[in-house]
């Protein structure tokens, strides 16, 4: 049998068995890759394929964190499944050496990949960057002689019970330079130790917690524009400094901080939702680059009314009694401040607010 399959593909690999079946992990190099799955499903119609449609937007984010994390990125197995013959040669006929030894895959069988793809397309352009990692390997699921109906089921049972990782951890472990200053100012800052949920996707109502560590990265990000991993240090140290000053002015923050206000009545008050919190931001950016009195002008934002029910923030960041989170939403609240604070507004923000005041007549 293996003579007859050596002009096709082999690879190291190791037998394993699931469902009384032998499946096969097998290490291949990068640049093997594109030579082997050859087959494009994503323009075959939903019930002929065995994948969901290559979304083209995620190809280059992930091969972007390869060039990123070059001396450290990481991926799990892809999987994929054979139509056609293939032979498992082991190294031994008894004990572990039944298990290791080398697949042959017959040239004319067809090789699918089921979970991956995105992986896997976003790898060769990777390669097309820089080929040194042409000779790197990714572990690969094997199953064989799976036809369109099994790999279907494979691919439905891959992603039946999926538990997506949340945001806020995601930024917790990650190492870029944004993600080490937002995961710095949430320790080193003195009103943000202790109040940040590093865990949820979102918080309950009765959350002892005041943000997601996800919404205080977003406003990290709008706050410091252009980190580096040169400047990220000096811009985290930028950055606590006005949300401990903010803080100061923003007695609400203070005593849910301390318990004063419970858990279920902060949803009363808009400055426990994520879009203020980027819309300090926001704020924070232009008073810190234009106005040596930044930390006097804060100190006016003492006397706004952060109810939720205030009409000031009616159809700009509340909608029919819910939060927004858009774009025009966060600049519109960010226009509410400055023109409390009476600063001018930038010709895009003026604009913007000009067709709302337009829209309420």
């Amino acid at each position: 049998m293996k003579s007859q399959i050596l002009s096709g593909y082999s690879f190291p690999a190791i037998r394993g068995t699931q469902a009384e079946q032998d499946y096969f992990i097998v290490m291949c190099p990068l640049k093997r890759l594109k030579r082997i799955f050859t087959f494009d499903e994503s323009e075959l119609m939903a019930e002929d394929r065995a994948q969901r449609a290559l979304n083209n937007n995620r190809v280059p984010q992930i091969s972007k964190y390869i060039h990123d994390n070059r001396n450290s990125y990481a991926f799990s197995s892809l999987t994929a499944c054979i139509e056609g013959t293939t032979h498992f040669e082991p190294i031994n006929t008894n004990g572990h050496g039944t298990k290791i030894g080398t697949l042959f895959i017959d040239e004319d069988s067809d090789l699918y990949l089921t979970d991956g793809q995105h992986r896997n397309a976003a790898i060769n352009k990777a390669l097309e960057e820089d080929p040194s990692l042409g000779n790197e390997t990714i572990s690969v699921v094997f199953f064989v002689n799976k036809n369109l109906k099994q790999r279907q089921k494979i691919f439905r049972d891959l992603n039946l019970f999926p538990i997506p990782t949340s945001k806020s951890i995601a930024v917790l472990y990650g190492n870029s330079p944004e993600e080490q200053l937002s995961n710095k100012v949430a320790k080193d800052s003195s009103f943000f130790n202790g109040v940040i949920d590093f865990s949820d996707n979102r918080l309950s109502r009765r959350s002892a917690k005041l943000f997601m560590h996800s919404s205080l990265h977003v406003a990290c990000l709008e706050l410091c524009k252009g980190t580096t991993k040169e400047n990220w240090e000096q811009q985290a140290i930028i950055a606590i400094d006005f949300w401990d000053e903010l803080a100061a002015n923003l007695p609400l923050w203070e005593q849910a901080k301390t318990h004063q206000i419970k858990s279920d009545d902060k949803v009363n008050y808009i400055i426990f939702s994520a879009i203020l919190l980027k819309t300090f931001a926001q704020l924070g950016r232009e008073l810190i680059a234009n106005h040596n009195n930044w930390k006097s002008l804060l100190s006016k934002l003492q006397t706004i009314n952060w109810e939720r029910s205030n009409k000031i923030w009616s159809r700009r960041c509340v909608t029919n009694g819910r939060i927004e989170h858009s774009k025009t939403a966060a600049v519109l609240t960010l226009n509410a401040l400055k023109h409390h604070i009476k600063l001018p507004l930038s010709l895009d923000q003026q604009k913007i607010e000009n067709k709302f005041r337009e829209s309420a007549k």
